[in-house]
């Protein structure tokens, strides 16, 4: 039995210790605090850091120039679900079905509308953003899934039990919106590496006291 497969949707951070496969692989849900963890057999990764720039041309010069507005960032992979035993058929695609729901909205209670003179109880949405999950790449990064796919592999097999009539191989494409939880910064920390520390300031990992004066070198 795949130990991370069996791992049930809701389990606290804690209960990962023991259970990860190769590398850690989970999704959390920020509303509700939920982790949705699953084995990490992982193709395509492709991390896109896409700078944006607009152009001005001023009177009296031919050429453009370029004036920096920021960047967006989006990490996209794949991987496979199958479980290996029985067992693990119903907790899967029970994941599944909440990896989904991180593309649908939460719904709360609305506290400007309705009350104790209205018989509505208005209710408001709220944005389902999630935190990633692999490896030192990505440790608990938060984003936005920006798109999600499921594919039923073709030769899968089904399970034919009554009530879970469910194919068992199913390959999930991930697009994933990175918001960070540091300064965009040129020195900034863009992956999870233990061995630098952002101080989310115009520093970033760069301070003062590891900086090398190469000074004499120019001499």
């Amino acid at each position: 039995m795949d130990k991370t497969n069996i791992i049930k949707y809701g389990t606290k951070e804690n209960a990962f210790k023991d259970s990860e496969g190769l590398i850690p692989f989970r999704f959390k849900d920020v509303i509700s605090g939920d982790y949705i963890a699953f084995s990490a057999i992982l193709t395509g990764i492709t991390d896109t850091i896409t700078p944006e720039y607009s152009d001005v041309k001023y009177i009296g010069r031919p050429d453009n120039v370029y004036l920096y507005q920021g960047a967006t960032r989006a990490v996209s992979f794949t991987f496979d679900v199958y479980p290996m035993t029985r067992q693990e058929m119903p907790v899967l695609w029970e994941k599944l079905n909440y990896l989904v729901g991180l593309c649908y909205p939460n719904w709360v209670d609305s506290p400007y509308a309705g009350g104790q003179l209205c018989d509505i109880n208005p209710i408001t949405m709220v944005s389902p953003i999630c935190e990633l999950t692999i490896g030192d790449m990505y440790r608990n990064t938060p984003g936005y899934l920006s798109g999600l796919t499921m594919t039923v592999q073709d030769g899968t097999t089904w399970e034919f039990e009554e009530n879970m009539k469910l194919p068992h191989y199913v390959q999930v494409a991930v697009e994933f919106v990175y918001i960070g939880k540091y300064l965009p910064n040129a020195k900034g920390k863009h992956f999870e590496l233990s061995w630098l520390n952002d101080t989310n300031n115009k520093s970033g990992t760069f301070t003062e006291e590891n900086k090398v004066d190469r000074t004499d070198e120019y001499k």
